[in-house]
């Protein structure tokens, strides 16, 4: 079975990017497809949702992220543990399509998730590219 992972900072279906993502998702299983979708656990906390989900960091995690945000402009290079932790997840899926719709949102560290992605042969779709 092919395995789509969807990564953005928020699964709630009032907002356009998580609606979107839930609805992807649905899709691609109504098409056979295993999906999975990643999220920023400390924004959201458990959701409910068709696809197999993956919470991200948790509250303090994004609380940190936003503190070395403020104080040390370091958007998006917080949250390294949760990067890893997720990129572990990733590795135990073997997604065959790993689809970014967004990052920002403090919940990943975008070098190491860049650095990691670059270096496995899985196709990567990115909204707006």
């Amino acid at each position: 079975m092919r395995k789509l992972l969807q990564i953005n900072p928020v699964l709630r279906t009032n907002t356009s990017t998580g609606r979107i993502m839930q609805e992807i998702g649905e899709l691609a299983m109504q098409n056979g497809w295993e999906s999975h979708i990643a999220y920023s656990y400390g924004r959201d906390g458990i959701l409910p949702c068709k696809s197999h989900t993956i919470p991200v960091g948790d509250r303090w995690s994004v609380a940190w992220h936003g503190i070395a945000t403020r104080l040390a402009d370091r958007h998006g290079l917080a949250s390294a543990g949760a990067t890893r932790r997720f990129i572990r997840r990733i590795e135990a899926i073997r997604p065959d399509i790993i689809h970014i719709h967004n990052i920002h949102g403090y919940f990943l560290n975008y070098r190491i998730l860049f650095d990691y992605l670059s270096g496995i042969d899985t196709p990567r779709g990115v909204d707006g590219a």
